[in-house]
């Protein structure tokens, strides 16, 4: 098994850098649609959809509206939609923490819009930060998000004490979130030491606000742990050997991408 993920982390690794720096961008906008697709029929699983009929009806409404949402997107939607969906996120977490583990009353239905909203969202984001910016910034940030989850495994085996939510995702403490915070803030500073954009912000202050966003990319995490805990599913899909499915890759993307688009159109001069 851990030969297996090894090998599907590495090929995806190599591919998604290579499609990053060196795909065209209507390659790059069809890639970033095709994930869309993947993780629109993840989702619907979350809803008990099992039929294919319904799947993909629901799957060609998320396309259709990824693709309104790349022509039509602009800071204001994006930034009003990325706070809902905040609002959304904690909410969605801490009812369920709060309950105890207990499956939520959310309707099938709202858990469909729900993933309209977050895999269009994130869709765009994908697609604005490389168009608006550079590949490099595109892939500090998600090296941002993902020093969180690196630096939560190592701190939180070796000082992880307190629960961060025990009835959503046991593992997880708050030590083992702290110390990925700090290791994403190392990332994001030398990051941005070595890219050397022009910012309006001090270094640190925008390293600091990037280390931010990178830990509330747990709440992603612990979102779809929820909705796979109500829908009984262990894994969101099985497309990635060792892996499970592509919402178990991205969830913490799903929220933290567009975060990081906002940020940089605060933060770095054009």
């Amino acid at each position: 098994m851990l030969k297996q993920r090894i090998i599907t982390a590495l090929v995806l690794a190599i591919g998604s850098i290579l499609a990053l720096f060196f795909a065209s961008d209507s390659v790059w906008v069809g890639l970033m649609l095709a994930l869309s697709v993947m993780a629109a029929w993840e989702w619907s699983g979350f809803a008990g959809l099992t039929r294919s009929l319904p799947r993909i009806i629901y799957v060609l409404t998320v396309l259709g509206s990824s693709v309104l949402g790349i022509w039509f997107s602009n800071f204001n939607s994006v930034l009003l939609l990325t706070l809902f969906e905040v609002a959304v996120l904690t909410v969605f977490v801490v009812r369920f923490q709060r309950a105890k583990g207990q499956k939520s009353a959310s309707s099938n239905w709202k858990v469909l819009g729900l993933g309209l909203l977050f895999i269009d969202l994130f869709c765009v984001a994908m697609i604005e930060l490389r168009a608006l910016y550079s590949a490099e910034l595109l892939l500090l940030s998600l090296f941002t998000i993902w020093a969180v989850d690196t630096g939560a495994y190592f701190s939180g085996r070796k000082f992880g004490r307190k629960k961060l939510a025990q009835y959503v995702s046991p593992g997880k403490t708050w030590e083992g979130v702290y110390g990925g915070v700090l290791l994403a803030f190392v990332v994001s500073f030398t990051g941005l030491y070595l890219l050397q954009p022009d910012l309006k912000w001090p270094m640190l202050a925008v390293s600091a606000a990037a280390a931010l966003i990178a830990m509330f990319s747990v709440m992603g995490d612990l979102f779809e742990s929820v909705l796979k805990r109500q829908a009984n599913l262990k894994d969101s899909g099985s497309i990635l050997p060792g892996h499970g499915g592509v919402l178990d890759r991205i969830d913490s993307l799903l929220i933290a991408v567009p975060l990081f688009l906002l940020l940089w159109q605060l933060v770095v001069r054009q």
